[in-house]
């Protein structure tokens, strides 16, 4: 009966094992954001930007309900096997109890029969003792009566010696029968007293067992966030990679700029708009600021080679919201060569402006768009037109305090530069 309750529960709990998993939902999260990316390629920005934090809100929560069940699950699995344990706990001390009693009553039946067996000698001698007295008074009588009759008393007295020989040999035996019973219930206590220790010895092997259960399982959690963190210091390396190779690039570019060929020797006007506005000391600068990015890069790769694990996993443990937002694109101004024309309406400055601000659409990006703005434009020329159009783009996505600290800095900068020019 327990069995087939026990294969009932089994089945029963299998046909509500959770069919999607945590790793699933994550497999799901980053195919809806490549699904973004292509809307975003194909609509543009303002398709998903109402649909976005649903999507995100609704992963989330699947998110929790598959870590739910799935903890569910294991507690179900840890109780199973509990019970599957203390069931068979419960048959062992069953078996064994079964085979203690067995024992005792083998030894009760053995020392009832040496003890019915004794009874019967004693009876048996004992008759032969009232036998031998009536025998004895009888002939004492016949003693009495006729006093010529010789008796030979060296046979009676040896008689009786015997006798009381055997009688005490068997009350020997009687005790010695009574101290082996005696010793056997001492064995049996010991025994039982044997059991009750292994009881609570199986108990405590039990808790470690639980214990070391919880530990692995904080120990895979940790592990878990260990690759999460290297995937995003991964992600760091990457973009800072991706700058490097645009600082490289500017590097060349103002390499190129800043050592012209003699043979073709340009002149340019003190008064031309369109001049060359680098000197040495800011193309030092920038190839300072180019050795230390290199520098940075080195010491951001050993320290992911540090955090690295040996055997790699064969699935990223990442975020949902990383996944999400991973693949959104996110498009940053990187330099302007040449002084934009005031007259045309379309700047080079204003078409880049206009590409970051319609791909910022989450408010974690800002910090970045700013800070790039803030360092390319101590290189460039931007005319007031420029500016004003710049902080109209960027007004909508100043709703913190911070981001108007970054713009009002960006804009405090460019008048400066417009006023030393």
């Amino acid at each position: 009966m327990p069995y087939l309750e026990e294969q009932y529960s089994e089945d029963t709990m299998d046909d509500s094992k959770p069919e999607v998993s945590v790793i699933d939902v994550y497999d799901i999260a980053s195919e809806i954001g490549k699904e973004f990316e292509k809307m975003i390629d194909v609509y543009g920005t303002d398709a998903v930007i109402s649909l976005m934090p649903k999507v995100i809100n609704a992963l989330e929560q699947l998110e929790g309900l598959a870590t739910r069940n799935e903890r569910e699950t294991n507690q179900i699995q840890e109780l199973k096997a509990r019970i599957a344990q203390l069931e068979k706990d419960k048959i062992g001390k069953a078996e064994d109890r079964q085979r203690f009693e067995m024992e005792l009553e083998q030894i009760e039946e053995h020392w009832r029969e040496e003890s019915r067996d004794l009874e019967a000698m004693v009876s048996h001698l004992q008759e032969e003792n009232r036998k031998l007295s009536s025998l004895l008074a009888q002939k004492q009588a016949e003693k009495s009566s006729d006093p010529g009759a010789l008796l030979s008393p060296e046979v009676d007295m040896a008689l009786v010696q015997r006798l009381r020989g055997m009688v005490d040999r068997l009350k020997d035996q009687l005790r010695q029968r009574d101290r082996e019973v005696h010793s056997k219930q001492t064995e049996v206590e010991s025994l039982s007293a044997q059991v009750e220790q292994l009881t609570i010895i199986s108990r405590e092997l039990r808790r470690k067992q639980r214990l070391g259960q919880a530990q692995i399982h904080s120990l895979i959690d940790e592990r878990a966030d260990f690759l999460a963190q290297v995937h995003d210091q991964q992600r760091e390396v990457s973009s800072l990679r991706q700058r490097l190779g645009l600082a490289e690039k500017e590097n060349e570019d103002l390499s190129i700029s800043a050592n012209p060929d003699l043979t073709n020797k340009v002149m340019y006007d003190k008064d031309d708009p369109n001049r060359p506005r680098f000197t040495t000391e800011e193309l030092r600068e920038i190839l300072h600021e180019r050795n230390e990015l290199k520098a940075r890069v080195s010491d951001l790769e050993d320290e992911l080679e540090m955090y690295r694990p040996k055997d790699p996993p064969q699935r990223r443990y990442v975020s949902i919201s990383a996944a999400a937002t991973a693949a959104i694109p996110v498009c940053i101004p990187v330099t302007v060569a040449s002084k934009p024309d005031r007259k045309t309406e379309a700047s080079p400055l204003t078409a880049a402006t206009a590409t970051s601000a319609a791909a910022l659409v989450q408010a974690p990006f800002l910090a970045q768009v700013y800070m790039s703005l803030l360092n390319h434009l101590k290189l460039m020329d931007v005319s007031f037109t420029d500016l004003q159009l710049l902080s109209l783009l960027f007004f909508p996505f100043t709703g913190f305090l911070w981001h108007k600290q970054f713009l009002r800095r960006c804009l405090l900068l460019c008048s400066h530069r417009l006023s030393e020019m």
